[in-house]
């Protein structure tokens, strides 16, 4: 008999405890865990449902029949670049290279040349450098403009379910002395909210064809989000979760200006999709992708294409002061 009791009081108590949480989810409480794949999450906001991709990290092997590579062009001698995230090659400055640095550096990018010399210092105007992770070059909503994103999406303590990017016309060197100090004073501030509570991120990639924007999540798995263009200026976008991929601590993405290839980079690993007419960036995620080369950088966080799509560029955050390069890898 008294076992039975006890049993009683056990389950009285894991009943009450079931109530509880479906009252705190009904009153609006957000979940701050990835949810489990399949599982359908209900919260005062949206409904999230996602598909998981059908392939695994260790099920792809190294191909190095596309590109060549690492060669190193280059150094970030300047001794103030200590934590590179983020690199986009420019379309306004053939040759150059877009590149920001992530929290508690200044709420500045750089322009770089390819040899890792700064040709420019532009100061984003009444915005914080919280934690900026990577940077994008693209069209945007003037026609025939390219566009600077600055991607403050970074959360290592997940306490921010909005990200923000910042998005202005991309600034120009034609007719100037070099190097450049240029403040930037007209900003779009673009927030997106997560649907499924804070979640740390560093790759974000935007779709040329559609100027749709996708945030991948850093974690055990990359969870791939989007917002439909336009995104408001005004409230934040709430983001769709679409899809997971069994990718672990992804720091960068890139897509090629034409829009036909994808790259998405962990610290270790860099994984290359190709894009197929017609096709969502979502679809050509849910492929299994091809391992193409990628150097053995200390922390590598940063990787952009050519303007050109003729191959593309990694660097690396300095640990220990180090200087850190610049490696480019060809197309073959």
């Amino acid at each position: 008999m008294k076992t039975i009791l006890l049993q009683l009081i056990y389950l009285s108590g894991v009943l009450l405890f079931l109530s509880h949480c479906q009252s705190a989810t009904s009153t609006g409480s957000i979940p701050t865990q990835t949810p489990p794949l399949s599982t359908t999450i209900v919260s005062n906001i949206t409904t999230v449902v996602a598909t998981q991709a059908g392939y695994m990290a260790n099920d792809i092997a190294l191909d190095t029949t596309l590109f060549g590579g690492p060669l190193r062009v280059g150094t970030m001698d300047d001794p103030t670049l200590t934590e590179a995230s983020g690199l986009a090659p420019s379309t306004k400055n053939p040759g150059y290279l877009w590149m920001e640095e992530d929290s508690g550096n200044p709420n500045e990018i750089q322009l770089l040349d390819k040899q890792g010399h700064i040709a420019g210092r532009f100061t984003l105007i009444g915005m914080e450098n919280r934690d900026w992770e990577d940077i994008v070059v693209g069209p945007g909503p003037v026609a025939g403009q390219s566009y600077v994103y600055v991607c403050e999406i970074g959360d290592n303590r997940l306490r921010h379910p909005v990200k923000v990017i910042y998005r202005f016309p991309e600034p120009s060197l034609a007719g100037k002395t070099l190097p450049v100090n240029e403040a930037v004073v007209a900003i779009d501030a673009i927030s997106l909210q997560l649907p499924d509570g804070p979640k740390n991120a560093e790759a974000v990639l935007l779709d040329p064809a559609t100027l749709d924007l996708y945030v991948l999540s850093k974690d055990d798995r990359t969870s791939v989000y989007r917002a439909a263009y336009p995104q408001s200026l005004t409230q934040p976008t709430l983001m769709k979760r679409q899809l997971d991929i069994l990718f672990e601590q992804v720091t960068s993405a890139g897509i090629s200006p034409d829009g036909t290839e994808i790259l998405i980079r962990t610290y270790g690993e860099l994984y290359y999709y190709k894009r197929r007419a017609g096709e969502s960036i979502v679809d050509a995620l849910k492929r299994s992708p091809r391992l193409v080369p990628v150097a053995r950088e200390p922390q590598g966080e940063a990787v952009g294409w050519a303007a050109d799509g003729s191959g593309y560029y990694t660097t690396s955050e300095k640990p220990n002061a180090t200087l850190q390069a610049i490696y480019w890898y060809p197309r073959r």
